[in-house]
């Protein structure tokens, strides 16, 4: 009991540095850096995403394959999250000098993960239906 009291602890204690960072970041930027950073790692992140994803698409000509495929392009998905967040959070650090002393790791994992996990359920849920 006493470990999960230290868990809960610690988890409490990373969702409220988490909080603090963002109150940060919320009064240094404006709306037009956030739109710009958001635009940017988007087109950034898809580009990146999108060669292997291509390559892996038309290799589903080959049957055998069909299932590592698959795979392959959830793992692509589920990494394509922390590749968006970290790219948002690059940029916005240099668009805004003033945060380049803020921890950002914080965010990127916490949001990263957020996405990941829904991309992961998402990319499953679609493979099981196909397969």
């Amino acid at each position: 009991m006493k470990k999960l009291q230290q868990w809960i602890d610690k988890v409490d204690k990373m969702y409220h540095r988490y909080r603090n960072i963002l109150k940060i970041i919320d009064t240094k930027v404006n709306t037009t850096t956030v739109i710009k950073s958001v635009l940017f790692a988007l087109l950034i992140s898809l580009l990146i995403v999108l060669i292997p994803a291509l390559v892996a698409i038309n290799l589903f000509i080959y049957s055998k394959l069909s299932v590592i495929l698959s795979i392959f392009l959830l793992i692509l998905l589920t990494s394509w999250g922390f590749l968006y967040f970290h790219f948002y959070y690059s940029l916005l650090k240099t668009y805004i000098p003033d945060l380049e002393n803020v921890n950002l790791k914080l965010p990127k994992l916490f949001e990263g993960s957020l996405v990941s996990f829904f991309l992961l359920v998402l990319g499953t849920i679609v493979i099981s239906v196909i397969f």
